[in-house]
């Protein structure tokens, strides 16, 4: 259950990091005029894909691991962490397909959240602090 706990409350720092870095994204797109409901959609939906795909990315990998500390079978989790490394961005491109053929939203606010949430988790975890050595990281 701590396990499980952790895995959401890494996932709720990235939703929060990543909103932030959407809401500057938006705020530059009012500041050059071209802020429109398609860019809020496409800003809304890079949020739910980015969110989703890294949610499922942690998901996978404490699972893999926790069945790998259990069964002992390390080839196992690697097997799975790999797997899901294939079929995540497979079936991001495949929703990003369908939504821009859709004409839904603008590309490029649906896309950059993929990157926002990249830049959320390195800039978390460097200033991360280290339970470990009961220091922060530097």
């Amino acid at each position: 259950m701590q396990k499980q706990r952790e895995v959401f409350q890494e996932i709720a720092r990235v939703a929060a990091a990543l909103a932030v870095c959407e809401g500057l994204m938006l705020v530059v797109y009012a500041l050059a005029g071209q802020f429109t409901l398609r860019t809020l959609a496409g800003a809304l939906v890079g949020f739910v894909l980015a969110l989703g795909n890294f949610a499922a990315l942690s998901i996978t990998v404490s699972n893999a691991m926790d069945r790998a500390a259990q069964t002992g079978d390390a080839k196992k989790a690697q097997m799975e962490i790999q797997a899901s490394s294939v079929v995540r961005p497979l079936i991001l491109l495949a929703v990003y397909i369908l939504i821009f053929r859709m004409d839904l939203c603008e590309p490029v606010p649906a896309i950059l959240p993929l990157l926002f949430a990249q830049l959320s988790l390195k800039i978390l975890e460097f200033f991360r602090k280290d339970t470990k050595g009961g220091e922060s990281a530097k």
